[in-house]
């Protein structure tokens, strides 16, 4: 067990709802930052959205691991006023409140750090501080549209579709991590705090840098591919006797020839359309049509496991109950079991960064909503009665 973790000492405010903050705040926690999560007394909103069991939904659970937790009402001064004082002993303040509502709440970047000097102070929207569409509410398919992510995505014959999981949302989370890294790094150098801002948009558009790349240099606009690419053939999601589908990558000579000799099609190697790598793509479909009739008669896990022996790239399309019970994704810690106070057993995502000497580590459940207002309220100085006193006023929960 690690003594000491890389940001032990550092302790961030997650007054952020939704996805974006608390992912960000989850991996600061993951390596030893002091996170305390600060919800509304009605708790975040997204502990309602989706399945889940025993009031807890999936999505919360998610991406808010390794937390504490205190439930405070910000439209009350005295909960203003208690918020004051965790933003007094944090290093990072992560939120993502509407312009209109830190104004009124005098929580605006230039309130804090007038008040709290030292203070990191990272916003996270759907838009980003400037420009025409700054302060507008947005979720993440409306990243996806106005990033182009959505035109590029979705079969050849298609219309244009969104990803399946919230990536703008989760591609935000890393880059606040990110931006408070960074943040503290500067500050043990100049003394001081900052303000910062990460927004969906922002944050998806530079998640596509390969592809805009492509266009800023080139002028090449992507395309919709569906599984196959517009660069490489043989590249597609091939589907298997049991129903299964397996996705191949040959993206050249060498890895062709090897899938041909796998799939007992050697004869490809001698066909004028597959010759090189520009042949393939410009016979893609009909190069699928060969190859497809193998797979087709095959069962997914076999043909993985044959092709894998040849070191053809490849792997199985697995939904999420094969993926986390999958040996690689249990070999890197993925997904991590953890015991809960009132839901008992658990499972939830593991840390996907290695690091030698100063690892993550999943060491505290989701939270319950104002699981820990007590303890935090004592740390801050607050007596017996005091507490008391917050919770029969509904400051506190």
């Amino acid at each position: 067990m690690v003594e000491t973790q890389a940001l032990t000492g550092v302790r961030v405010i997650d007054a952020a709802t939704m996805v974006a903050g608390p992912l960000g705040a989850s991996i600061l926690a993951d390596f030893g930052a002091d996170v305390i999560k600060v919800e509304p007394i009605a708790g975040d909103e997204s502990r309602t959205f989706g399945p889940g069991r025993d009031g807890m939904s999936g999505v919360y659970c998610g991406v808010n691991r390794n937390k504490r937790a205190i439930a405070l009402d910000l439209r009350a001064d005295s909960g203003r006023e208690v918020f004051h004082e965790l933003c007094a002993g944090a290093d990072v303040l992560i939120e993502n409140m509407l312009p209109g509502v830190r104004e009124r709440f005098g929580l605006t970047a230039e309130d804090l750090t007038k008040r709290h000097p030292h203070l990191i102070c990272l916003n996270v929207s759907g838009y980003g501080e400037s420009g025409p569409l700054a302060g507008r509410p947005a979720m993440d398919p409306v990243a996806q549209a106005l990033t182009g992510m959505m035109q590029a995505t979705g079969e050849t014959d298609g219309r244009g579709v969104k990803a399946g999981p919230p990536v703008a949302d989760s591609s935000a989370g890393y880059l606040v991590a990110v931006a408070a890294l960074v943040a503290i790094l500067a500050r043990q150098r100049t003394g001081a705090g900052q303000s910062g801002s990460i927004s969906l948009v922002g944050s998806l558009f530079h998640l596509q840098t390969p592809w805009l790349g492509q266009y800023l240099l080139a002028d090449y606009v992507q395309t919709r591919s569906g599984n196959a690419s517009n660069f490489y053939a043989p590249y597609n999601a091939y589907r298997t006797r049991d129903g299964g589908a397996v996705h191949v990558v040959a993206f050249n000579d060498r890895h062709f020839a090897r899938l041909a000799r796998a799939a007992g099609a050697e004869r490809l190697l001698d066909d004028e359309r597959f010759a090189d790598a520009a042949a393939r793509l410009a016979h893609r479909d009909e190069l699928d049509a060969e190859l497809a009739p193998w797979f087709a008669g095959r069962d997914r896990d076999d043909v993985v496991a044959l092709l894998g022996e040849q070191d053809i790239i490849c792997a199985p399309v697995l939904a999420y109950d094969e993926a986390v019970a999958h040996p690689q994704i249990r070999a890197l810690d993925l997904v991590v079991d953890i015991a809960h106070d009132t839901l008992g057993a658990l499972r939830v995502p593991g840390v996907p960064i290695t690091l030698s000497a100063t690892p993550g580590r999943v060491e505290r459940p989701p939270t319950s909503l104002g699981e820990h207002t007590a303890e935090l309220l004592k740390e801050l100085g607050h007596d017996d009665e005091d507490i008391e006193r917050l919770l029969a006023a509904r400051v506190v929960r």
